[in-house]
């Protein structure tokens, strides 16, 4: 038997878990469903398009940037691709968390680039109906409001949106070394991003 990839397992285990709710064939055709990978940021759960997200791994060595922030892990190799690393509690909050048995790798892939973030734990494959996404953001903080874009809500739980797009769109995150030339700051991930992406 083939091995599975980790989406493949996701998918796997949101399918076990569906066939066991009480969901008859009509409701399961007739729903207009959005699709996540969610994921925790310390203890709280957020959702990302799985269109966007390509791989989940476990923690890898990464190779340091002289002077890269506190939140820049580095660059890794995965699979013979170089792809930055970013811490995404410590980007957020200025500190690293802690060490966490359930933290993971979400590599993900945008028009021109490839990267991936440490998060906390990644909790599975998540469908919510369309219907259900508002612009109300219960529960979340100052920090991760500029990346999320809704909220879906679910058996009396908030799940909202994080938007990768946003991330790579901020100027902070764009600055990964403590150098004064945020051009060169730019160019560092920027060709990083691209070059896991084979466009250089």
């Amino acid at each position: 038997m083939a091995a599975l990839s980790p989406i493949d397992l996701l998918t796997e285990i949101e399918s076990k878990s569906l066939a066991n709710q009480a969901l008859t064939v009509t409701e399961q055709a007739h729903a207009s469903e959005w699709r996540g990978v969610g994921f925790r940021i310390g203890d709280i759960e957020l959702v990302a398009s799985m269109m966007n997200v390509v791989e989940v791994l476990d923690p890898i060595a990464c190779t340091r940037v002289p002077s890269s922030k506190v939140w820049f892990d580095g660059i890794a190799n995965v699979r013979g691709q170089l792809v930055p690393i970013s811490d995404l509690y410590s980007f957020l909050y200025g500190e690293r968390s802690q060490e966490d048995r359930d933290a993971r790798i979400l590599v993900f892939k945008l028009a021109n680039s490839v990267a991936g973030l440490t998060v906390t734990g990644v909790t599975g494959i998540r469908s919510f109906p369309e219907e259900s996404k508002d612009q109300d953001m219960p529960g979340v903080d100052e920090h991760l409001k500029p990346f999320i874009v809704g909220c879906y809500h679910r058996g009396g739980g908030d799940y909202p949106v994080f938007d990768f797009n946003r991330l790579v769109s901020n100027e902070r995150f764009m600055h990964i070394t403590e150098t004064a030339d945020q051009s060169t700051n730019t160019n560092r991930l920027t060709t990083a991003s691209r070059t896991a992406s084979g466009k250089v």
